[in-house]
């Protein structure tokens, strides 16, 4: 009001944090205080880590009608192809073809940790250099939900204990005594690492019609790759994937988002991070 007054005009750099109730708090940010304040999104960052877990392990407690019936579909789902993984198997291995085998090829590369660690924090450093907020957000949110979703997904193969299709031993758990390394069947890993970046990529950027389905299309071929090359049975590829794209979803929601944008008039940059 007063630069109208005045005819002049003031600017200030700020730091805008928001919070999920939609207040801001705006903060005047001095060249002294710039290095402070950016250096505090790597600890907000490193912290949502913990608070995520903590969600996913409390998520129970919170739920709902509509939560307990998605829950029990998937425990069907999963139950009824454990009851027919034999089945599953043997008529997928009578149907493969040259065809076949050369897609698995290619679509299991999408759940190699190997490549998709690289495309990760590939994108996430192309992000930073180019000033894309969105980049940065989708290559730190996929490596969080990448990181939680295999640990998960290790720990469960180890407690499992599970036989892989081609070994010929059954699909059963603990049909052995002991633990071994080498009975890591369930779930799938690959649908895991699969899974873990699909959605984040298809949330981020759903504006457009082909990035969503390209996304999950491609995850889902993954899945299919490890039942069609008999290194998983068809519950282990579900488990797998559903274990990916729940903390996937869960990442979404608990992970600050970094926003870094220049600002030629205030000669300085507007940083925000939102929870």
């Amino acid at each position: 009001v007063l630069g109208n007054y005045l005819d002049c005009s003031i600017h200030i750099p700020e730091i805008s944090i928001q919070a999920p109730s939609s207040n801001s708090l705006a903060i005047p940010l001095l060249n002294s205080a710039f290095t402070a304040q950016t250096s505090s999104y790597p600890f907000a960052y490193a912290k949502s880590y913990p608070q995520t877990i903590w969600n996913g392990i409390s998520a129970p407690l919170n739920w709902e009608g509509n939560d307990w019936i998605k829950a029990i579909a998937y425990t069907g789902v999963a139950t009824g192809l454990y009851l027919y993984d034999e089945d599953i198997s043997q008529w997928v291995q009578q149907h493969r073809s040259a065809d076949t085998r050369h897609i698995s090829l290619v679509a299991k590369q999408f759940g190699e940790g190997k490549y998709i660690l690289p495309a990760i924090a590939l994108g996430t450093v192309g992000g930073l250099i180019l000033k894309d907020d969105k980049t940065v957000d989708t290559g730190l949110i996929s490596l969080k939900s990448f990181i939680l979703a295999n640990s998960t997904t290790q720990v469960l193969k180890f407690a499992s204990q599970r036989n892989r299709p081609i070994s010929n031993k059954g699909k059963e758990f603990f049909n052995s005594s002991g633990f071994k390394k080498n009975r890591e069947s369930f779930p799938s890993g690959h649908a895991t690492v699969a899974w873990s970046v699909a959605p984040v990529i298809a949330a981020q950027y759903k504006e457009s019609s082909l990035v969503p389905p390209l996304a999950y299309g491609i995850a889902t071929l993954t899945s299919l790759s490890r039942i069609h090359d008999n290194k998983h049975w068809a519950s282990d590829a579900f488990v797998g994937s559903m274990v990916g794209y729940l903390s996937a979803k869960l990442c979404l929601q608990t992970t600050p988002r970094l926003k870094l944008s220049p600002s030629p008039d205030l000669q300085g940059i507007s940083i925000s991070y939102n929870f």
